[in-house]
């Protein structure tokens, strides 16, 4: 047997034809089948089996290496499952198959998941020590950054096509510091909010710039060159609110304003479950927020740690022009309407335990919109 990087056994190729190709037979072995055939076979299946494909030998290995973007191309956004009693067990939820999936991890217990940027979950110590560590679950490659000095709540990476020189930005847990680190600092940089009685709401990466959004409505350009600077680059019409709720017996400032992205498109959106929510299309040349009542081919799917823009999830079986609402209060998965009401329910996921667990709700992964992190060890 062989070990890759991934913690994945697989057979070496004679290893292979002596188990499965008698002295007697005439057939072909396994790891000789046409690599057309492998390739057809590895694109149509899902992430965790499309692991255990390229596990089995050499040749396995290397279709799967090749069918890799398509693969993650085609996955549909998944729901990541709270765990009352497993540490090492990430649970991945298919809410159009019904289907879970299980990958083990590197131990997270002790720490919080503060955030989900290029298929990285970022985690943090409960209390605050050590340092910030994100993993892809996928392949398990890791990336540390040091100890933010204070609890985070949203973090995303900056490069995440060379993540390992990336620099990182963060939003403190109270929403009123924005804080980033890049490769050649010696510490954290601490930003205040830039107006006063305003709180920070977002933070996107789009198109190679840093887009951070206060509670106003307002989108402000983070650069990280050498002389970092924060100014104000857009402006939505009408100031929106932010909601308070209660949290582990306390009082905690919740967002409910955030920035989404296609590949085209950014865009602001103020939603509170089961009401009419507000979306802006941004406008990167005038510098607005225009309101519009339509997504298009699109779908919203929106958690409180993580949200994207979709194109098309009718090809697994979805809706189009409609929000994916996965919240804290909510043990299903309300599929909406932009007038906010109920077109349909889909199945429990099992939040309502989120309270145990290590990851304290459940929340949106989404395999399509990662960037490229080698699955497999080419070796």
């Amino acid at each position: 047997m062989t070990k890759r990087k991934d913690g994945i056994e697989g057979i070496d190729d004679g290893v292979l034809k002596k188990r499965i190709t008698s002295e007697k037979s005439d057939g072909r072995p396994w790891s000789e089948l046409p690599m057309v055939l492998l390739g057809d076979i590895s694109r149509k299946l899902n992430l965790v089996d499309h692991l255990a494909f390229g596990g089995v030998c050499r040749s396995w290995r290397m279709s799967a290496l090749a069918s890799e973007r398509d693969v993650i191309a085609s996955q549909p956004p998944l729901v990541v499952l709270p765990s009352i009693s497993a540490d090492k067990v990430l649970s991945l939820f298919n809410i159009f198959e019904e289907n879970t999936y299980q990958i083990e991890l590197p131990t997270f217990a002790s720490k919080d998941c503060c955030g989900l940027s290029s298929g990285y979950l970022v985690f943090q110590d409960r209390k605050g020590q050590g340092e910030l560590w994100l993993i892809y679950p996928i392949t398990r490659h890791e990336l540390k950054f040091p100890t933010p000095p204070t609890h985070i709540s949203h973090a995303t990476i900056t490069s995440p096509t060379t993540p390992s020189d990336s620099s990182i930005v963060a939003l403190s847990k109270d929403f009123v510091h924005l804080l980033f680190y890049r490769p050649s600092d010696d510490k954290w940089t601490i930003y205040k909010t830039p107006e006063p009685k305003c709180f920070y709401a977002d933070i996107i990466v789009f198109k190679g710039q840093v887009y951070v959004l206060t509670c106003n409505g307002k989108i402000w350009n983070l650069r990280l060159q050498s002389d970092a600077s924060l100014t104000l680059f857009a402006v939505c019409d009408n100031p929106v609110r932010c909601s308070t709720i209660l949290r582990r017996f306390s009082f905690q400032y919740r967002p409910n304003v955030f920035l989404v992205a296609s590949d085209d498109e950014l865009m602001m959106v103020n939603f509170r479950v089961f009401t009419r929510p507000k979306i802006f299309k941004v406008d990167l040349e005038t510098r607005k927020g225009v309101v519009t009542d339509s997504l298009g081919d699109k779908a919203l799917f929106i958690a409180n740690m993580s949200r994207a823009l979709i194109s098309n999830p009718t090809k697994w079986g979805g809706r189009n022009n409609c929000i994916y609402a996965l919240d804290y209060y909510l043990d299903p998965i309300y599929v909406l309407s932009l007038e906010g009401k109920i077109l349909q329910t889909l199945k429990d996921t099992g939040s309502s335990s989120c309270r145990k667990c290590t990851f304290y709700s459940s929340y949106w992964y989404f395999p399509n919109k990662c960037f490229h992190v080698d699955f497999l060890n080419e070796n």
